[in-house]
């Protein structure tokens, strides 16, 4: 999405956009701007980012920096091979396990859900229109009424078809329009685990992470714990009102959250360095077949034949992903994640195989600005400026 994209919230709701006006010295090279675009973002105290960068060209790397802590109190580093939570920039991974398994023939896109869950109270819903997130399904609040907070029973994907039963309403008919939806990709995690007979982690381990070389990748959930020493602390991000993060802001676990336990929307761990790998298996094909992965990309089209926008951005709404409406320079899509301290982008040019991926383990919109630059810059356009505000 994005030149902006997709996020459990959705990030690119917050953007005012203008174009800087200025262009870099044709004497600048691509690997000085992006720097210089790393320090600014980097030194700014309103936006106090915490976290790594990768820009990468046909799996070459042209420029990677960190800042920040990983973990404060044992003075770990952030850097390229950190363990990053990718909150809903987990997505893409249930959108290439749902594609792999229409490649196999054990899926059609417009199947019923309740083909493959026959208590999902809405009969009408396809597969297509909850991956590109028209299907009218409300988002997590569906939890709201159903959860008992006093008990800190942890939630799953077995709670969504029972919680949006006692929930009762669409916030759309099918098809009519774009509404972003996590309930729906837990959902297609459940579709995984049916067909494959694996649990969604496994599935993802097996057929994405081998697949595509990933070592730093799985699928983190609090009843199936795996110790990390790579792994970055989450921090809650006070930005310029605070002069450092402090472990005392550290994020912590509330077993009632959707977003800590019930996995297809989050939950997905990974690093800059293997999500390169994930970009680099896309493009060659060792995840899905062209024809799929243009499937993947297309942008979705409405009831009333328009295509899909996503809500103050210039984005067609895909497959889960974000596609800029401005192909002049190449088919980008790209997807965000944003939870309480975690903050991740991932943007592909499709055309030319250029892969920006920005992740933070702190809440800031910092990586909006860095990431949607970073690829600017590598495709010769300007610049451009964000409104402030949190993700």
């Amino acid at each position: 999405m994005k030149n902006f994209t997709i996020n459990s919230c959705l990030l690119v709701s917050n953007f005012i956009l203008l174009l800087s006006g200025t262009h870099a010295s044709a004497q600048e090279n691509t690997p000085k701007r992006l720097d210089s675009l790393f320090k600014e973002i980097a030194g700014d105290p309103a936006i106090h980012f915490n976290g790594t960068v990768l820009v990468a060209e046909d799996g070459g790397i042209i420029y990677k920096n960190s800042v920040g802590f990983a973990q404060i109190d044992k003075k770990v580093l952030n850097g390229s091979s950190t363990h990053f939570s990718l909150a809903s920039l987990s997505k893409v991974f249930t959108d290439v396990a749902v594609m792999q398994l229409k490649e196999n023939r054990q899926l059609d896109l417009d199947d019923p859900l309740v083909k493959f869950l026959p208590d999902f109270p809405y009969p009408a819903i396809t597969i297509r229109q909850i991956l590109s997130h028209t299907s009218g399904l409300p988002d997590f609040e569906i939890f709201q009424s159903y959860v008992d907070r006093s008990s800190n029973k942890p939630l799953s994907n077995q709670d969504l078809i029972p919680a949006l039963r006692k929930w009762g309403k669409l916030v759309a008919e099918p098809g009519a329009r774009w509404s972003y939806s996590s309930v729906g990709m837990g959902l297609l995690a459940l579709v995984v685990e049916k067909i494959s007979g694996l649990s969604f982690p496994q599935y993802v381990s097996m057929y994405i992470c081998k697949a595509a070389g990933m070592k730093d990748t799985y699928v983190y959930t609090p009843d199936s714990p795996k110790p990390d020493s790579q792994l970055a602390v989450l921090y809650a991000n006070a930005g310029s009102s605070a002069p450092a993060l402090s472990p005392d802001d550290s994020v912590k676990t509330d077993l009632t959250n959707p977003f800590q336990t019930i996995v297809g929307p989050g939950l997905v761990v990974s690093s800059a360095e293997d999500l390169l790998r994930f970009s680099q298996a896309l493009y060659n094909g060792k995840l899905l077949q062209a024809v799929s992965q243009a499937e993947m990309f297309a942008p979705v089209k409405l009831s009333n034949g328009s295509f899909a926008q996503l809500p103050g951005a210039p984005l067609y709404a895909s497959l889960d992903w974000g596609i800029d409406i401005d192909s002049s320079a190449g088919k980008i899509a790209s997807h965000t994640g944003g939870n309480p301290g975690i903050s991740t982008i991932l943007l592909l040019n499709l055309r030319t195989h250029k892969t920006v991926i920005v992740l933070e383990n702190t809440d800031n919109m910092g990586i909006l600005t860095l990431g949607i630059n970073a690829m600017n810059i590598l495709n010769h356009k300007p610049l451009m400026h964000f409104g402030p505000g949190r993700i």
